[in-house]
């Protein structure tokens, strides 16, 4: 039986309004998620790893999601089954283990996943797409004055030195994780400073700080999803002006999508010298043309999940020779699901990007959700391109992406 709107507001309405500290305590766990004093730690005893007692931070990130999980199991669960798709993309990573070259790793870390993934589940059943702005503008906000902090009274940390000299790094390892955070969290501080007029202000100095910082990473990826994501969101205020205005929209961004095209078709030199980069990408092509022959290798199924690259005699090791350096992930969601799952991976992360992204374009129309969540939701496919942050446990472009694809699947069975 299917649910009416009224029904599934009944349902939603269940739940008691979240106390005052209930969002920010989630603001505080997404934080964490980011892994930042993870980074921190690593930084400041020059190791690429954190050690392992750093996992105690998660502690009570895991509490809190237990208690939220069992508190709410009824609303949980309905969240759980109006996604079926990402429930089967979980599933396949734990099978993975089967035929995986590192068994134990696939199955830790597909625990890991899990948690991670209920979280964003967590934030789409919980709370409303005003309130789940809020809430991640909250987590963004601690992040972005962390960041600040330790690039500055700690600059030894906070900024690279070695490579990219001068770039800021904040909490983080690396110049393009900070970019690329402080990238959502321009799109989403924008979007809770509209949505939420009474704290405008802080909002409005939120997602200015997030841009600076897009700027001193120099990360140039992260500066196109800016202007992608307010893109969309402009798109989504016209949308609202009516047919002429959303006709306009959609033609304008067709063009510029065909001019686009047509540009990195015939000219794709252009592109790079614009931002800043050459034709390897920064070294990415050469990753994917080295693991190619490892992908047609085990085509259907892959190595497992979050295998590949962990056994030092393990078919990285063609993939390190080739490139002359230790590289730990294909820099490309695409390529990394293709190593771990194989052509089924694909196929299904496929199907469920799709529905998701028809569903966002689907929402550009409404009041809340169309003006931020599509704009999320086609910047993570754009990140998918050059990073790999689908199906990553720990990882904030997945858990705001499964979040935000989980509010629309239960907004599309409320319609049915």
């Amino acid at each position: 039986m299917t649910l009416s709107i009224a029904d599934h507001a009944v349902e939603r309405g269940a739940i008691a309004a979240p106390a005052r500290w209930e969002p920010i305590a989630a603001a505080l766990c997404l934080a964490q998620f980011s892994e930042p004093l993870f980074a921190a730690i690593a930084q400041a005893q020059g190791a690429v790893e954190p050690p392992g007692y750093a996992r105690l931070f998660f502690l009570p990130v895991y509490a809190f999601l237990g208690f939220a999980a069992w508190r709410d199991r009824a609303q949980s669960w309905a969240a759980l089954r109006s996604a079926p798709l990402l429930l089967a993309l979980f599933a396949l990573t734990l099978v993975s283990a089967l035929w995986s070259i590192d068994p134990s790793a696939t199955l830790r870390r597909g625990a890991w996943l899990g948690l991670t993934m209920l979280f964003a589940f967590y934030l789409a059943w919980r709370y409303s797409w005003r309130e789940l702005a809020e809430v991640l503008a909250g987590g963004f906000l601690v992040l972005i004055v962390g960041s600040f902090a330790l690039a500055v009274l700690a600059p030894d940390i906070g900024r690279m030195t070695a490579e990219h000299p001068g770039a800021w790094s904040g909490l983080w390892t690396h110049k393009n994780t900070l970019g690329g955070i402080t990238a959502l969290a321009v799109m989403v501080s924008a979007a809770a400073a509209w949505v939420c007029p009474q704290r405008r202000m802080l909002w409005t100095l939120t997602a200015l700080a997030a841009f600076a910082l897009v700027l001193l990473s120099t990360s140039k990826t992260a500066f196109v999803a800016v202007l992608l994501g307010l893109s969309v969101m402009i798109a989504a205020l016209l949308v609202r002006r009516g047919p002429v205005a959303a006709v306009t929209a959609f033609s304008g961004l067709a063009v510029v999508l065909i001019l686009g095209a047509g540009v990195w078709v015939l000219a794709p030199e252009l592109f790079v010298d614009l931002l800043g980069r050459d034709l390897s990408l920064t070294g990415r092509t050469d990753i994917w043309r080295a693991a190619a022959p490892s992908v047609s290798a085990q085509p259907w199924l892959g190595y497992g999940y979050y295998a590949f690259w962990l056994p030092d005699a393990g078919p990285a090791y063609w993939v390190r020779e080739a490139v002359g350096w230790k590289v730990a992930s294909a820099h490309s969601s695409w390529l990394e699901l293709s190593l771990g799952l194989g052509r089924v991976g694909v196929a299904l992360f496929t199907l469920q990007l799709s529905v998701t992204l028809i569903r966002g374009v689907g929402a550009l129309g409404r009041t809340e959700a169309g003006l931020w969540a599509p704009a999320l939701v086609a910047v993570f496919a754009l990140y998918t391109l050059s990073e790999s942050h689908a199906l990553q446990a720990n990882n904030l472009f997945w858990i705001i992406y499964v979040a935000v694809a989980a509010r629309l699947a239960l907004d599309a069975r409320a319609k049915e």
